[in-house]
């Protein structure tokens, strides 16, 4: 009966923090971080993981305080103590890039496996990449694939994207170019960007996949209209080669124009060769356009 009653006390406890969380978190996200803070900093000193969490992250990034990377890790190391997983991650990326701390790449995937095996999918992916490299841990391409194995099937549309060059290239796991189009797929479905530039390239090359230079074209575009340089190539040449769509080459030199400008050392051969097609009339109309283009 005791237990019963302290358990109920606990719960009538927890309401109104979790309710003035939800406060401070609204607050947060609309950048009003002074009330955020009002709300946070309270429960923090009382204890609650939540709120340090929250208040590391005002620390961190500087937001209606002043930007404290030692502080914000103290407030994070506060909440990890208590299993909050989000915090534990942090903490890991803190050692990764040396933040506030001197960059301990054993100490980094210690914290990532503490989140990874509560399931937190980001750490699952941080903690691969660790064993990718060999980085703090024994380099294992499979031990990789088996955290990004575990991240993706919670989701987490980055992952998918990283396993599937690991079966694109049998890197960890048995050579599979066919799922590896599927991990692509699902990723670009989830809004991964570059994951765009991946499916073009696999139908360009028929890769996993029935070569489709149609199909091609359109996820380079789709990536290209986002920035992607590869993509701005690819596409570029293709205008230029008349694959997939129909050549034109004010097109391609357009395209290249944009390639060039993060690229210049692989695209401006090209541009050069597509230009020798085109009249100064032409190359200007592209180049004009080309420097009024914004990402999307």
């Amino acid at each position: 009966m005791l237990r019963v009653l302290m358990a109920a006390v606990l719960l009538l406890a927890a309401a109104p923090a979790s309710a003035d969380i939800g406060r401070g978190i609204a607050a947060f996200e609309v950048d009003d971080y002074a009330a955020a803070l009002s709300v946070f900093r309270p429960l923090a000193e009382s204890g609650d993981p939540v709120a340090q969490y929250w208040l590391g992250r005002h620390y961190d990034a500087g937001l209606g305080v002043g930007e404290d990377p030692a502080r914000a890790l103290a407030w994070f190391r506060e909440a990890a103590d208590q299993g909050h997983v989000e915090s534990q991650r942090v903490i890991g990326i803190y050692y990764e890039e040396g933040k506030a701390v001197a960059r301990d790449f054993a100490a980094a995937a210690v914290w990532y496996e503490k989140a990874a095996e509560q399931g937190n999918a980001k750490a699952q992916r941080n903690l691969a990449a660790l064993y990718a490299d060999g980085k703090g841990v024994p380099a294992s391409k499979a031990t990789a694939a088996t955290w990004l194995q575990r991240a993706a099937e919670a989701g987490n549309a980055k992952a998918k994207r990283n396993l599937a060059y690991m079966y694109y290239f049998g890197s960890g796991v048995p050579l599979d170019r066919a799922r590896a189009a599927a991990l692509f797929a699902a990723a670009s479905a989830e809004g991964v960007g570059k994951a765009e530039f991946d499916l073009g390239r696999l139908y360009y090359r028929g890769h996993g996949v029935a070569q489709d230079f149609a199909r091609a074209a359109r996820h380079f575009r789709t990536a290209a209209v986002e920035g992607h340089v590869r993509a701005q190539l690819f596409l570029g040449r293709m205008f230029h080669r008349g694959e997939g769509v129909r050549r034109d080459d004010t097109k391609a030199y357009y395209w290249l124009s944009l390639a060039a400008v993060q690229d210049e050392r692989t695209a401006t051969p090209m541009l050069a060769r597509v230009g020798r097609e085109l009249s100064a009339d032409e190359r200007r109309s592209a180049e004009t356009e080309a420097r009024a283009f914004e990402p999307k």
